[in-house]
């Protein structure tokens, strides 16, 4: 059988996984772009000339047809399976719920996912406010789909449709670097369902097995700034002199010149090795407790401050 066609974007991907999973489970046979560089091939003048979006995957179909959009592109590939595949559900019923819960995951749980966890990874910028908002997003969304499945094994109907797909592709990051072990019992039901879901064949034949979180990812330290030692300024060359004028017969006193002010007990003490401006920076943009505190007692320089309490 000839190829449906190429999807164009990276291999490792959750978006890009999507149509090959439905491929996988339909038996068809897709091209793909393993050399492909994400923001390199898809930044070039001849990409964007056909995608303006800059977009990755992208579908290039045999017959000319394109497509972008990581759902649309698994949702077309479904369709060309025929009648008899209940990927694309099995009345207009089915069909309606299977699209409920493809625009759920992409128009709400990926947007929190993101702004939970792409902040973390270094991917945008970590600002406190959006980030504590993203995550409550990111809980509510995950209890939704964890109280739909409490006596579900699929999310529409009794097989796996392209709904799943979508869902459960959408879930790997969360699972991999989000949430740990207490995270997963409180989500049994979904922790459940997205297990029975990468452990199908067409899945793993697409993306292996998925290692669960172990550790949440945190966000890095910011790395220090090394101080450049400042060169002792040069002395200015001394001036010639001029010819002093003849002194008169009686010369007045000079004027004793004022003593130098004796300089402050502080400016003799060392320089602190804590930058205090870092320790703003780093509480400003994460949790206070542990990680804020945490980076405070791992850099905490005791000779040059300390606590009071008043």
């Amino acid at each position: 059988m000839a190829p449906l066609g190429t999807l164009i974007g990276p291999m490792v991907n959750a978006r890009n996984y999507k149509a090959r999973i439905v491929a996988k489970f339909l038996g068809l046979d897709i091209e793909t772009t393993p050399e492909f560089q994400m923001g390199v091939d898809n930044k070039t003048p001849e990409y964007l000339a056909k995608y303006p979006a800059g977009k990755v995957p992208v579908f290039e179909g045999a017959d000319g047809f394109s497509l972008t959009d990581s759902s649309a592109i698994a949702y077309y590939v479904a369709s060309k399976s025929g009648s008899e595949s209940t990927l694309l559900g099995q009345t207009p019923e089915e069909t309606g719920e299977i699209l409920q819960f493809i625009l759920f995951a992409e128009a709400d749980y990926s947007p929190a996912m993101a702004g939970t966890i792409y902040p973390l990874l270094g991917y945008m910028p970590l600002v406190k406010p959006a980030h504590q908002q993203a995550e409550q997003q990111l809980a509510r969304f995950l209890g939704v789909l964890n109280t739909l499945l409490v006596d579900r094994t699929f999310l529409v109907g009794e097989r796996l449709t392209i709904a799943d797909v979508v869902v459960a592709c959408d879930l790997i990051t969360t699972y991999k670097l989000y949430l740990e072990e207490a995270d997963r019992k409180q989500y049994r039901n979904l922790t459940r369902y997205f297990k029975t879901m990468v452990a199908q064949p067409a899945f793993k034949a697409v993306i292996g097995d998925v290692e669960l979180c172990k550790e949440r990812v945190k966000a890095a330290a910011p790395a220090k700034k090394e101080k450049k030692e400042k060169k002792p300024a040069q002395e200015p060359k001394p001036k010639a002199e001029k010819p002093k004028p003849k002194p008169a017969e009686v010369e007045e006193e000079e004027e004793a010149a004022p003593a130098p002010k004796p300089k402050s007990k502080l400016d003799l003490l060392p320089k602190p090795k804590m930058v205090l401006d870092e320790w703003k920076r780093f509480y400003s943009n994460n949790d206070t407790k542990p990680t804020a505190m945490n980076w405070l007692w791992e850099n905490f320089d005791d000779e040059g401050y300390s606590f009071w309490k008043v």
